[in-house]
């Protein structure tokens, strides 16, 4: 008799990633033709990585937008 797979939970879904729960525990982290299965307290910590990430990549971009010439056309800002 064949066993049956895992039953699994979706925790979130997005344009690009899919975060679901298996019924044995896991975690799978799907991210287009590759999952990673972690357990919750790695999938916390890869949360925090990325996160902090994001704020590191917002803090260039604001540095980056402060130091850079405003484009001038006819007196003003270029938009």
């Amino acid at each position: 008799m064949l066993e049956q797979g895992c039953g699994k939970t979706v925790l979130a879904r997005g344009p690009c990633a899919e975060v679901t729960r298996c019924s044995c525990g896991h975690i799978h982290l799907a991210m287009g033709p590759v999952t990673i299965r972690v357990e919750e307290e790695v999938l916390r910590a890869i949360g925090m990585t990325l996160a902090e990430a994001l704020q590191q990549l917002g803090e260039q971009e604001g540095a980056a937008m402060a130091t850079a010439e405003p484009a001038l056309s006819s007196g003003g800002w270029k938009q």
